[in-house]
């Protein structure tokens, strides 16, 4: 979610709380005003009904009914000075119907003459204020989280245009361009100093990445010529008829270990450039094609184990992957199955729209399976450096698959989840 759009939800549910309670207290102010000023005027009219009884003698002793709101009787024996002021229904003959009313109920000592005076008050006119102000309320809450969300809006995309200039400034940024990114200034001292400590960010990850781009380059070229000169010395030192059986022990020894750091080498040089994003170039590749050309590749390798391949291959399963990344996936992936599986073993291969499975029969793993990835992580083989899997998963996180590993009856089984990584939109040509 935006963040302005977050912003607006909280300053939205803020002000419908506060809405809400200030509507309720206003609410509860003007019918509290309105049942106030009621039953004063009930009350006014009480002593207005006293002063006409006690001036006018020619009433006095007659009982009569002034429209629907007034009634006077003439009592026998004065009770009580008790006043009783009551909500209660009464029929209506205007509205034809039972409505609420207010009746102020007492009894009244005029000279001699006793009275019980009844006064009522039609409550309607509260119900329809009640749906007004309700009514009213409801348009102002309105009218006012609207021009609240929309003036937030306007206001915050003027304040934040800064950030979102910088924001998409370093979403285009390419480190392979070599391009600077360039930010404006802004009239809010706080964008001007995230500018200025960006520029200084980004800059300085360009410099590392040109120098750890040329330092993996140089180490490319530089390491691998003096291990070529060491392991052609050691090969026509091991074809001299001088060296006894410990001395020609040692140089195997040694062309042993050159190989190993020549092979380690390749490999760490390769990972960093799949970590420096090198191979970015991607195309869409039809992955049974390249199952059966590395299949075809490691025949020899395959028949010298006798091992048994079994395969179940959909056509026209594409991957949206550089072609050099492809070739090193399958090839790890291929030459650990066969390597190291069981002599007269098996080898399963399938390939569907959602994922490929490559599994081989052998014994369980010395280390834990969630180590297998882990660079150096070899368990017990000796001629082994412990990179090929941790390049798989480099490249599998590249192209934006999973990969997985199980141990199921009796055999290693990798299992790389396309997902995203399928061919679902633009591909780069090479």
């Amino acid at each position: 979610m935006k963040l302005l759009n977050v912003t607006n939800r909280y300053y939205i549910a803020i002000a419908l709380a506060l809405l809400l309670i200030s509507s309720a207290f206003l609410s509860y102010r003007v019918f509290y005003l309105v049942d106030n000023e009621i039953s004063e005027h009930m009350l006014f009219e009480k002593m207005e009904i006293e002063k006409q009884l006690s001036s006018q003698r020619d009433i006095q002793g007659i009982q009569f009914i002034i429209g629907d709101r007034i009634e006077i009787e003439p009592l026998d024996k004065f009770t009580t000075f008790r006043v009783s002021l009551v909500d209660t229904n009464k029929y209506d003959p205007y509205e034809d119907a039972v409505v609420p009313f207010r009746r102020l109920s007492y009894e009244q000592l005029i000279g001699d003459e006793s009275y019980r005076i009844t006064l009522w008050r039609r409550l309607t006119e509260t119900d329809d204020l009640f749906s007004g102000v309700a009514f009213t309320l409801l348009l102002v809450a309105i009218d006012i989280i609207a021009c609240f969300y929309f003036l937030n809006r306007w206001f915050s995309k003027r304040v934040w245009k800064p950030f979102y200039r910088a924001l998409s400034g370093l979403t285009h940024f390419d480190l392979h361009d070599g391009e600077r990114i360039s930010f404006q200034r802004s009239e809010i001292e706080e964008f001007n100093t995230l500018n200025v400590e960006l520029s200084k960010l980004t800059d300085k990850v360009a410099r590392d990445y040109k120098n750890l781009r040329e330092f993996t380059e140089n180490m490319s070229h530089e390491t691998q010529t003096p291990l070529a000169i060491i392991r052609s010395k050691l090969e026509l030192l091991l074809q001299s008829e001088k060296l006894d059986s410990e001395q020609l022990g040692h140089i195997r020894s040694s062309l042993d270990s050159v190989n190993r750091l020549s092979k380690m080498n390749k490999s760490l040089i390769l990972l960093t450039r799949i970590e420096n994003d090198q191979y970015n170039v991607s195309e869409a590749l039809n992955l049974a094609d390249l199952i059966k050309q590395q299949l075809d590749k490691f025949d020899l390798f395959i028949s010298s184990r006798d091992l048994t391949v079994k395969t179940n291959i959909e056509e026209s399963v594409t991957l949206n992957i550089n072609p050099n990344l492809a070739d090193i996936l399958l090839t790890n992936l291929l030459s650990n199955a066969i390597k190291y599986n069981r002599p007269h073993g098996e080898l399963n291969i399938n390939l569907n729209k959602e994922r490929l499975i490559i599994s081989n029969s052998g014994a369980p793993l010395t280390i834990n399976d969630d180590q297998i990835f882990d660079r150096f992580k070899k368990g017990e083989q000796p001629d082994s450096v412990g990179l090929g899997l941790a390049i798989v998963k480099k490249v599998c996180d590249h192209c934006n698959c999973e990969i997985h590993y199980t141990y199921e009856e009796d055999k290693h089984k990798f299992t790389i989840e396309f997902g995203t990584g399928k061919i679902n939109g633009k591909v780069e040509e090479a």
